[in-house]
């Protein structure tokens, strides 16, 4: 309950911070969508299994907000619905059996965005880099072997909260009055997601996310 009440925190202090850069008096203000992909695995330690994690993929998808603070800087906002976790294949005489662990989470990041537009081009290129904090939703382990599929909730053993660094690129292109965005960033989960751990081990997201948008 305590994690979950920094999340909630964080989550208030953004909003808060929104709301008084869209004042009447701050111009400069963008909203965007954006959907797209993630490619998701846990940073297990010690490591759990002789078997390597794999890369998962999910969906992400949510909205944007670009409050211009100088020609080159703006803070971003965002709150995104992104399926992270890993999985796993392992091979043995009587057949192969794959595991997945799907951990979604309602993901608010605030970035600082730097953009280096020429002045006369359409594309906007830029870096961007800020913490995340991520409310957990669901998570839940669906594994097949000689042709079924067994499914269980383990949200339980989940913390409610995950917080982190979010970093990447984007490129703009003008159209009209607004913009398409690309954008490729990196998830680096600097929580300890697992509860009941054993004292000095650590499950942490590790998640690329790959999203295509358009800014109003």
């Amino acid at each position: 309950m305590k994690k979950l009440s920094k999340g909630l925190s964080f989550v208030v202090m953004t909003l808060l911070l929104v709301s008084l850069l869209a004042s009447p008096g701050f111009s400069g203000i963008k909203f965007g969508v954006k959907g797209g992909f993630s490619l998701a695995n846990l940073a297990f330690d010690p490591e759990p299994t002789d078997n390597p994690l794999e890369n998962k993929t999910g969906a992400v998808g949510g909205f944007s907000m670009n409050l211009r603070l100088s020609r080159v800087f703006s803070l971003q906002p965002e709150i995104l619905y992104v399926q992270k976790g890993t999985k796993v294949t392992i091979t043995e005489e009587e057949g192969e059996m794959t595991g997945k662990l799907n951990v979604d989470y309602l993901e608010i990041p605030l970035l600082l965005n730097f953009s280096f537009a020429k002045e006369g081009s359409s594309f906007v290129p830029s870096v961007f880099a800020g913490p995340y904090v991520g409310l957990n939703t669901r998570a839940k382990i669906k594994s097949s072997y000689g042709g079924e599929s067994y499914s269980e909730d383990f949200k339980d053993s989940v913390k409610d909260t995950d917080f982190g660094l979010a970093f990447g690129v984007g490129l703009g292109m003008k159209v009209g009055s607004g913009k398409i965005v690309l954008d490729v960033r990196y998830d680096l989960g600097l929580t300890n997601v697992a509860e009941g751990m054993d004292e000095g081990g650590s499950v942490k997201n590790r998640t690329w996310l790959f999203m295509l948008g358009y800014c109003f």
